[in-house]
């Protein structure tokens, strides 16, 4: 009997061919070449031949860079612990105290503390006054401070500096973008801003961000997933709900492959994602200025000269901003320049708290 006409071969085929397909992009490689070489000994043609040649070659490329890429003298531990909310996601525990120690070949290089409160957010120590004057931060990892202590991040800079004016909040989190901060918006997990009337709301904005709305990052899938309905921006639950969750492990396996990613990039945004992407960003305006009596939004522009023109760059350069590039900031202290990390400085945080400083006043 031909190994084609083997209903067992075909029933463990498909079932192997899904599997790597959804969870290991090599065993998926790897078989389909055994399989093809097994149907061209079945068959004699030598069509099976080539294309099991083809995926072994992909398979042993794909093996060889992989093996190609030195380790990190940068190794951190961090004791940092997540808890998932039904609205928007993964975030820190709340009221914890986060210890993380940096090393640099096996000496300690760093060590940072996280302090969280307990709405979930980055711990800024405000006035016990009511002050109904707020400035609200939210976006990624550089917002949170990521790599840095407590005192080192951009909003407690921008809080040391205006003499208790304002109180300060930090949203920001790490692996955000803006959809977390309007599910919080929307389903009204605000009661830390309470007492705010006038605020001014601060966004870093990365183009990453775009990707990270989308769902086309591998840390995102605990993330609120907004799509248009009857061209109206909803929130659809999380990346990780079916059947979304399939598109999520496809593109998690296939990141794996440098070759795969030399024919389509999975990372790669398309017109739509930039849409929604917008359209976060126009929503959290409308419903921030529902929520306070008086609200002003201020964007830092980490990276203008690689946004395409456009509706997001003209809302962006027709919006109250911070284009970092116009500011000829040292390289050597824009970013920590540890490998797998780069996140932004203290002494970063501090030049960009005196540009807001001078925006706000």
């Amino acid at each position: 009997m031909k190994i084609t006409n083997n209903i067992y071969f075909k029933v463990f085929s498909i079932l192997t061919i899904f599997y790597g397909i959804f969870f290991n992009y090599f065993i998926l490689l790897f078989f389909l070449t055994i399989a093809c070489f097994l149907i061209y000994r079945a068959n004699n043609k030598y069509i099976y031949i080539i294309i099991s040649c083809f995926f072994i070659t992909f398979f042993l490329f794909d093996i060889i860079i992989k093996t190609k890429h030195p380790n990190s003298a940068y190794i951190t531990k961090t004791e940092i612990e997540y808890e998932v909310n039904e609205h928007y996601g993964y975030h820190p525990k709340k009221n914890r105290k986060f210890n993380e120690e940096i090393y640099y070949k096996n000496n300690l290089f760093k060590k940072n503390n996280y302090t969280i409160n307990n709405f979930g957010h980055r711990k800024i120590e405000n006035s016990t006054k009511i002050i109904d004057n707020c400035i609200i931060f939210h976006g990624g990892s550089n917002i949170f401070g990521q790599s840095l202590n407590d005192n080192e991040t951009l909003p407690f800079y921008v809080k040391s500096s205006l003499n208790n004016r304002y109180n300060v909040f930090n949203f920001g989190f790490n692996g955000y973008g803006p959809h977390q901060f309007l599910s919080k918006l929307e389903n009204n997990y605000i009661e830390e801003l309470s007492s705010c009337s006038n605020s001014i709301i601060i966004y870093l904005f990365i183009a990453d961000h775009i990707g990270r709305t989308a769902g086309k990052r591998s840390w995102g899938d605990k993330s609120p997933r907004y799509i248009f309905k009857d061209n109206k921006l909803i929130q659809k639950g999380f990346f990780s709900d079916f059947p979304f969750k399939i598109i999520m492990k496809l593109r998690k396996n296939f990141r794996n492959s440098r070759v795969f990613n030399i024919i389509h990039n999975v990372e790669s945004v398309n017109k739509k994602d930039k849409q929604i992407y917008l359209s976060i960003l126009k929503q959290i305006e409308k419903i921030s200025k529902k929520k306070f009596k008086k609200t002003r939004f201020i964007y830092i522009i980490w990276d203008d000269i690689h946004i395409e023109n456009g509706e997001l760059k003209d809302f962006l350069n027709q919006s109250e901003n911070i284009k970092i590039s116009k500011l000829n900031i040292d390289e050597n202290i824009k970013s920590n320049k540890i490998p797998g990390d780069n996140h932004t400085t203290k002494e970063f945080n501090l030049i960009i708290a005196k540009e807001l400083k001078k925006l706000i006043f």
